[in-house]
């Protein structure tokens, strides 16, 4: 049996259904758990993430120099020459720069 013909205008239904994928759509990608938020946090994330990398790096170095200034003399008057302006007896700085 043939269906009776309908007009696309007059179907009621059909406009309440784009209607209500419509607001889905729009509290997809407007709630605070929507895209544009997701996609803000998983941005945060990585940032955070290459921050601790960077500070996890910076701790082992730190710790490598540690040991060394426990424990390497020649690194201990290293440092007291280079940051300090130490010298050794009998030792004299000349300064050529005018």
């Amino acid at each position: 049996m043939p269906r009776p013909y309908q007009s696309k205008e007059n179907n009621p239904v059909k406009a309440v259904i784009l209607l209500l994928l419509a607001l889905l759509a729009l509290w997809m990608l407007l709630s605070p758990y929507g895209l544009w938020q997701y996609s803000k946090i998983s941005r945060e994330l990585a940032s955070l993430k290459a921050e601790n990398s960077r500070l996890e790096q910076e701790n082992r170095d730190l710790l490598i120099e540690i040991e060394k200034l426990r424990n390497d003399p020649e690194y201990i008057e290293e440092v007291a020459r280079r940051q300090h302006g130490l010298l050794k007896k009998n030792e004299m700085i000349f300064n050529f720069s005018r």
